[in-house]
This record gives structure tokens, sequence and C-alpha cells, in this order.
């Protein structure tokens, strides 16, 4: 990449200056940052190099700018066109057309590999997300965790990560046990008896749904059962047919899970006459980490950070879902990952410090986990929001919007916006054709580029970077200038976690797109420029086609 160039270019003449000077840093922490001005009037790049270096020596920065530009010009230089010292003694980088052009042909060779990198080679992720309970269909609001979690997937393994995708499947506890008695009881409202469901239990349509296939296949054969065995019978057949449900949902959204996790197989059934809640009791036991009070098993969390205790074993006996938790996560550690990163909802925020405190008995710190908090999306229509309440049965499920505006628009709208700002889905937007309907508008450019192409070919051109020289507007060096951020756009998406990053890249390279073509030919009378211009859009089309499969989402060649 050019800033990678730049950084070792600058670095190399910092070391000149130390040796000409005889300076030796050596065991003194030294970094800098190469950047894009905001401003395009301050170059194409910039850097903190001699402000940083000059604090280290005691010297003053607009010196040190001064001798690092005189070391970069007295070499072969290849990179800049102009230097010129900003402000305090930041150094701003001009850098030669040839550079960006020679960029080019690195996106035309790399083709779907451009933007890939290696940061994450040797580093196995396991990430964790939706994780929804198995108790009904997946409402839309998890369908926010559900696109943030697959596209970061995407990224962190196109940056060389290896990940695992996990679904934990919590089919244990009282929810489930709700699931059975809701079933069981419309089951016997079939045949007339009178009984109502529980007050805490799911009153939504598709109980009644399920209770019909039962009786389908048992006939009236569970009224004779005892009445827990006949809940277990409903709970069971129940949670196949929902986690059924969820997957083809996922699957519709372009969402493919490597390991779906069962916490009641893997947490509670006993493996060698011991589960996991016993096994992990064993490791906190082993570090004084709990205590029992009134009856109740407690975990020292305030030992490792948080501000209070938590109990794992209630008085009743029963384990908590914390302790369920805590086990999960030491699986996860025993399994060989080195990072651990969980997306959950934001109303699970006071839930972070208190797995972290457990991570770090556990595994002695808590630095293998990461927690991304996705704040709440509201569903508009009309302008008016939708409610979304699971057990009352008045919600929208994903596979409702997704019938109604397609994967493609329901993915893209949920990953425009950073996951720590909330987010209102606009149906009526997300359903228009047009410029203000941003999915669109990115894929037209794709398309438009497609068309061009085609319309090209059949008159005798096609692409070419033996000309690239004819480019000489400053429009299209700045659609080149674009292109070539894609690896670090990747990159800054990877290292903090952030997919809308790459969403707001692509409408502004859309964007650019739209107003080059709007503005000039592609298909001219002169040969050179129209090859050049073709080889250009070409590679403007294959970052566009690059960034939307990281987003999942499809580039299509026609609309």
């Amino acid at each position: 990449m050019i800033k990678e160039q730049i950084k070792e270019t600058v670095n190399s003449s910092v070391g000149k200056y130390l040796d000409e000077n005889g300076i030796d840093i050596s065991g003194i922490d030294f970094d800098f940052e190469i950047e894009i001005p905001k401003n395009i009037k301050f170059g194409d790049y910039s850097t903190n190099a001699a402000l940083i270096l000059a604090n280290k020596i005691k010297s003053k920065p607009r010196d040190v700018a001064e001798s690092l530009i005189e070391i970069l010009n007295s070499g072969d230089n290849t990179l800049f066109k102009k230097m010129e010292i900003a402000g305090p003694g930041f150094i701003n980088f001009h850098l030669k057309e040839a550079v960006y052009l020679k960029g080019l042909m690195e996106i035309d060779s790399k083709g779907k590999q451009w933007g890939s990198s290696k940061i994450g080679e040797g580093q196995k992720i396991l990430i964790e997300f939706v994780s929804a309970n198995p108790t009904g269909y997946l409402h839309f609001g998890h369908a926010r965790n559900a696109a943030v979690g697959d596209s970061l997937s995407r990224i962190l393994k196109y940056s060389g990560y290896e990940v695992t995708k996990e679904f934990y499947i919590n089919d244990a506890g009282r929810q489930m046990d709700l699931l059975g008695e809701s079933v069981l009881v419309r089951y016997k409202q079939l045949f007339d008896i009178d009984i109502d469901i529980p007050e805490d239990g799911y009153q939504a349509e598709y109980i009644a749904d399920i209770a019909k296939e039962l009786k389908s296949q048992k006939d009236d054969s569970l009224l004779s059962l005892a009445e827990d065995e006949a809940q277990t019978i409903c709970k069971d057949f129940a949670y196949e047919i929902l986690l059924n449900e969820i997957k083809k949902d996922l699957l519709d959204a372009g969402i493919e899970f490597d390991e779906w996790y069962s916490e009641k197989k893997n947490i509670h059934t006993k493996k060698n006459g011991v589960n996991a809640l016993e096994q992990v009791r064993g490791i906190l036991d082993s570090k004084s980490s709990v205590f029992e009070d009134e009856g109740a098993l407690w975990f020292k969390a305030t030992d490792y950070g948080d501000n209070q205790d938590w109990v794992l074993i209630k008085s009743d006996g029963l384990p908590t879902y914390f302790y369920a938790d805590i086990a999960y996560h030491s699986d996860k550690i025993q399994r060989g990952y080195n990072r651990l990163i969980n997306i959950w909802g934001a109303d699970h925020h006071s839930h972070v410090s208190r797995l972290k405190s457990a991570v770090t008995a556990i595994n002695n710190d808590d630095k293998i986990i990461e927690v991304l908090l996705i704040q709440f999306v509201r569903l508009i229509k009309d302008g008016k929001e939708v409610s979304m309440s699971k057990r009352s049965g008045s919600f929208v499920t994903l596979r409702e919007v997704l019938k109604e505006v397609g994967r493609d628009v329901t993915r893209y709208f949920l990953l425009m916006r950073s996951t720590d700002s909330h987010l209102d889905f606009d149906m009526n937007l997300a359903k228009e054709q047009s410029s203000d309907n941003p999915v669109y508008y990115i894929q037209y450019a794709h398309a438009r580029i497609e068309s061009v192409l085609t319309r090209a070919d059949e008159s005798g051109h096609s692409p070419s970077p033996e000309n690239l020289e004819s480019l000489e507007l400053q429009e299209e060096m700045q659609v080149v200038k674009k292109l070539l951020q894609f690896p670090e756009i990747v990159d800054q998406s990877a290292a903090s976690l952030a997919p809308h990053r790459i969403a707001f890249y692509l409408q502004d390279l859309a964007s650019e797109f739209h107003v080059y073509y709007n503005r000039n030919k592609i298909l001219t009378e002169n040969n050179e420029l129209t090859t050049a211009r073709l080889y250009l859009i070409s590679c403007i089309q294959t970052v566009l086609r690059n960034g939307l499969s990281l987003l999942g989402i499809s580039a299509p060649r026609r609309m």
C-alpha cells in the first residue's frame, strides 16, 4: 500500500537524520502516523514524524521537519512531487501521479484480493453473535446483530484471521420451559379443553401453528401423559421446529454459522461424570474465587475488577445464567482461540464487566475477550415505529423484512451506521430504487460500469493500462486516490470492528464515480483516452465488488 511505502521511506529518512547527527534513540519508543489530510489542499498524505522525533531528542519540530525533507529530496525520490511543512512541524506530501497510476495496475492484478491483507495471519478468532433464544422466529431486533457479526467475520477473514462464527443456543432454562408450557396449552385447546397460556408464556400465533403440527403427528396421545412429560415433548418438538426456522432465516440473510453450540448439551449435560459447570467450579475453587453465603454460591468478582460479587448457584440449587456463561467462555478458551469476540445488544452493557472479571479469574487476564455492543434498531414504516415484542406476538420478523425489501438492502441498511449509534430502518426508503437509497446507488454504479464495459467491448475497445498518463483530469486523480484508500479502510474496519467504515467508503466511491461519469464521456473519439478511462472504471468496479462482498451484498451486473 502507498501508506506503507511512505512510512517506510520516512522511517528511512529518520534513520539517516539520526546517523548524521550522531543521535542514538535505541530503547526509546518511537512511532509516527501517516494520515490522509481532511482538506486536499494540505496534500495527499501527512506525517507527524518530525513532531514525535523532536520531542524525543529535545529539538525544534520545524527544524527536524526541514532536515527530513532535505534528506527525502536528496535520495532517489520516486514518491513525492512536493513536500511542505505545516503548523508546528507536520510534513505534508503531494505524491507524483505516476505513483497513483501504478497503484491502479495493482488493483487490476490483485482483483478479488485487492484490499485483503495478512495482518491476522496465525491468529484464531471465535466470533459469537445473534444467539437468540430458540423460542420463536428471529424478530427484526436480532437483525442488526446478525448483519454486523457476519460482515465482521468476512472482514476479519479478508484480513488474514482464521475465523469461526458461532451461535450459542440458549436451549436451557426457564424460557424453554415456558415454550413447552405454551405449546401444551395450545395443544390442549385444540381438544376444546378450557385452559389459558401462562401469564408470562408465549402468545404469538406461531405457538398455535406448532401445536397444530404436533397434533397432526401425535393426535391426542399427549393428553394421557403426566403434565411434565407432555411439556417436555412439546418443548423438544417446538425447539426443533424453531431452531430450523432460525437457521433458514439466517441463511436467507446470507449468514451461515460454522458452529451451533448448545447450552443444554455442552454446559449442563455430564460427560465422564462431570459437566462444564462443575469443571469451571473446580477452576474457581482452586483460585479461592467463590464463597457461600445464605445458601447461595457466589463468585468474587470484586477480586477481579468488578464493582460487586455475583451469584453462581442460587439458594434453591439452580445455576444462574452467569454461571453457564462462565463455563461457556472457559470452554472457548480451552478450544485454543487467540481472540473471543462477543456481539451483544446494548442492553447487556452491565454484563460486560462481570464477564471480564470471570475471564480474568479463569485465564489470568481479560485481554482475550472483546465485547461489541450494538445499539438498538427501530423499524420505521410510514413514519411510525413498529413494535417488536416477542412474547406478546406483536413483532416483525426478520423474514418479513427480507421478503419485503430483499437481502441486500436489509444488510446494507443495518450496516450503514456505527454500532454505537441507534439506527432507524426506514422501510419506505429501503424499497426506493433511486439515488436516495444508498445500496441502490452503490449497486447502480457497479451495473453502470458493466454496461459501459459491454458497450466498449462491442465497439472494439477494451481497458488498457498502457495510456494511463492520458488521465489528466483532477477528478480522475481523485477517484484513483479514493480507490487506493480501500486497503486502509479494510484494515481500519478490522482493527476497530467497524463494518460501517466500508459502507461509508462505498457510498463515497459510488458518488465520485457517478459525478465523474455524468461529466465526462468514457467512450471518446480518442482511443488512448478511452482505453485509459475504461481501465479506470474497471478498477472502480473491482473495488465496489470487493467492498460489497465484505458486507455480504451482491454486485449486480444489470439493474
